[in-house]
């Protein structure tokens, strides 16, 4: 019965993945000669891989996300236009260079989930 840091850490894998790497979630933790700390990011940064490249909802999310973003940017582009009123105010030329950094990194994420999710359906299709 694993103890309660290794199911929650097991909670974060896909539901598909849980039993096939419970045992070795169980043994990177506490093997004697291990780093705990390094271990838990190992796993973390692992299951949020298999998450991102697991079909389910965040697929969904995703594309949810990459929409909202489409349909903001044209709404404040056309309502900039028009009424001059919308425009950002910042103190200086590194905010607004941050927010066009996240707003391009979020649109750029969703479209590489969504691939990942479409190749992943293609290789399993023909398989």
């Amino acid at each position: 019965m694993p103890d309660r840091l290794t199911s929650l850490l097991l909670k974060l894998y896909p539901e598909e993945c849980r039993q096939r790497f419970a045992p070795q979630i169980e043994a990177d933790l506490y093997h004697p000669g291990a780093n705990r700390f390094l271990a838990i990011a190992a796993i973390v940064r692992t299951a949020l891989f298999h998450r991102a490249a697991s079909p389910g909802p965040y697929i969904w999310i995703a594309a949810t996300m990459l929409a909202a973003i489409v349909v903001a940017a044209s709404g404040t582009v056309t309502l900039q236009s028009a009424y001059r009123r919308l425009q950002p105010k910042f103190n200086t030329a590194a905010e607004l260079y941050a927010l066009l950094f996240f707003a391009v990194f979020i649109v750029i994420l969703s479209v590489l989930l969504l691939a990942i999710n479409w190749l992943q359906k293609c290789s399993k299709s023909k398989a």
